[in-house]
């Protein structure tokens, strides 16, 4: 079963058992004309990211850990078949405490390997462990590629500059850009290894666990192992009798098919739509040839509209194989009437700058926002988008999402005004305790005061309370330090 990641695992030894056949078919490709040319176009390139960060200079079976680095490299590189393009990029090598030390040391499809092994020589670590910056920067670089590009990771340690590294790769892996992560764990904690472990899987690649020289080493060779298969591979594409169809499976906890209408899935290549799946199973395989194809979620909405359509990535079918887009969910344990005012839900990638998804109450029916939502494996924030407000409001952090699970995020805090018998109000602020950015804005309409008076959920914690009285140029701070449990609904007089 494939999870969107290219083929591997070739039997290398098979190739030199066959090394006759193998000549004759390249003698074949040449005769063709163009067959060494198609075969040239699929040898996949290498990109090392090393981790000069200062916990490198660590003990690794009796030497620094960055000194166990460089023999591996070195020793390594001159192993690679010589066809494939490589690169280099370093981390935490030239300054403590900046995450922006980031260099891509030598440009990916380079065959300048002498610098490579020079650049690596002179690394002396500093600073700290910008992981998904880097593989963003070295993603950014290889995005117009059509071959795949090998990026193995060498690090000690997880993530200190990004929230959420595992989102950044998988939002990287399903743009379409073509990549391999593999992570070598050097001398990691078993925290440290989950983290890393997931880089990898989100990847499309493998874990590899060293402690010292030789099992750094024997982890670079086994990745080496899957290249020279990648290199053979590429040489006896272009005699191949043709490909065969694969499938895309597509799967998600049942209780989250409430909220999708429709799956479409379009050809990446010419955006040419292939197949729309109304009301889709949890569980579903679809035959497809060979290629990369895009997944288009449609999110139901009511009275009859049109879905919210979502791009949920592209993903790489391969001829023979299944690859499997396998979901999660994001499951809302909402209390009443803590939902009353809300206008729209956001299921937002922790580390991400824009909603994964977006549902919002159409034409007043508010009958999906709060139905189980699919999303991909990671950990997510949950916003509301209140009736009037001019700013949203996040509810829920830190939602990690499993695939194939449902996460559920209980919502039962919150706050609410008493509304006095004879004072209007237009509009107040909760901001947390002794601090200016307010969590909840909430303003009254020119025509009347909704939803000044509703009930509002607001995640546990202690807050301060501005509040906007008619004919007032500023709002008065009316609480102070107002303490918001779990499960309990505060309920506010405005003493008026």
């Amino acid at each position: 079963m494939r999870k969107a990641k290219p083929q591997r695992g070739i039997d290398v030894n098979a190739y030199s058992r066959f090394g006759n056949a193998l000549g004759l078919g390249l003698v074949v490709c040449a005769a063709l004309g163009a067959g060494a040319d198609a075969a040239a176009q699929q040898i996949p390139e290498v990109m090392f990211i090393l981790d000069a960060s200062g916990s490198m200079m660590g003990d690794a079976g009796g030497m620094a850990k960055i000194d166990a680095a460089k023999q591996a490299i070195a020793a390594i590189v001159p192993a690679i078949a010589p066809e494939v393009p490589i690169g280099l990029t370093l981390y935490g090598h030239r300054r403590k405490s900046d995450c922006g030390d980031i260099e891509i040391a030598l440009p990916a499809g380079s065959t300048d390997r002498d610098t490579l092994l020079a650049k690596v020589a002179g690394i002396a670590p500093v600073g700290m462990t910008p992981i998904a910056d880097s593989i963003r920067m070295v993603a950014d670089q290889i995005k117009a590629k059509e071959v795949d590009t090998v990026i193995i990771l060498v690090s000690d340690g997880k993530e200190t500059c990004v929230r959420n590294p595992h989102g950044v790769v998988r939002r990287l892996k399903t743009s379409g850009i073509k990549f391999i992560l593999h992570v070598i764990g050097f001398g990691v904690t078993a925290e440290e290894r989950v983290e890393l472990m997931s880089l990898a899987k989100a990847g499309g690649g493998e874990y590899f666990a060293a402690a010292d020289l030789d099992s750094l080493l024997a982890a670079l060779q086994d990745v080496n192992k899957q290249i020279a298969a990648k290199v053979e591979q590429a040489k006896t594409t272009a005699v191949s009798a043709g490909t065969k169809l694969g499938k895309l499976r597509i799967a998600m906890p049942e209780p989250a098919t409430i909220s999708i209408a429709s799956i479409k899935i379009v050809r990446h290549s010419d955006g040419t739509l292939i197949k729309t799946v109304e009301d889709p199973p949890a569980d579903a395989n679809h035959p497809l040839p060979a290629g990369d194809y895009e997944v288009i979620m449609g999110f139901a909405n009511p009275n009859y509209q049109d879905p919210t359509e979502v791009s949920y990535g592209v993903y790489q079918v391969v001829g023979g194989e299944t690859t499997s887009l396998t979901l999660g969910a994001v499951l809302l344990n909402l209390a009443e009437p803590l939902g009353e005012a809300v206008d729209a839900v956001s299921v937002v990638e922790a580390g991400a700058d824009t909603p994964l998804v977006t549902i919002a109450n159409t034409s007043h029916n508010d009958y999906y926002l709060f139905k189980p939502k699919p999303v991909p494996e990671g950990i997510y924030d949950l916003v509301f988008q209140y009736y009037r407000s001019p700013k949203p409001t996040v509810v829920a952090t830190d939602i990690e999402v499993k695939e194939e699970q449902a996460a559920v995020a209980t919502l039962d805090s919150g706050f609410v005004l008493k509304r006095p018998a004879d004072q209007g109000v237009n509009g107040w602020d909760l901001l947390p305790a002794g601090e200016k950015e307010p969590v909840l804005v909430v303003r009254r309409g020119h025509d009347n005061d909704e939803p000044v008076w509703r009930h509002f959920l607001v995640p546990p914690g202690k807050y301060d309370l501005n509040v906007l009285l008619p004919g007032m140029e500023e709002a008065l701070l009316i609480g102070e330090g107002i303490q918001v449990e779990k499960g309990q609904t505060v309920v506010f007089d405005l003493g008026l």
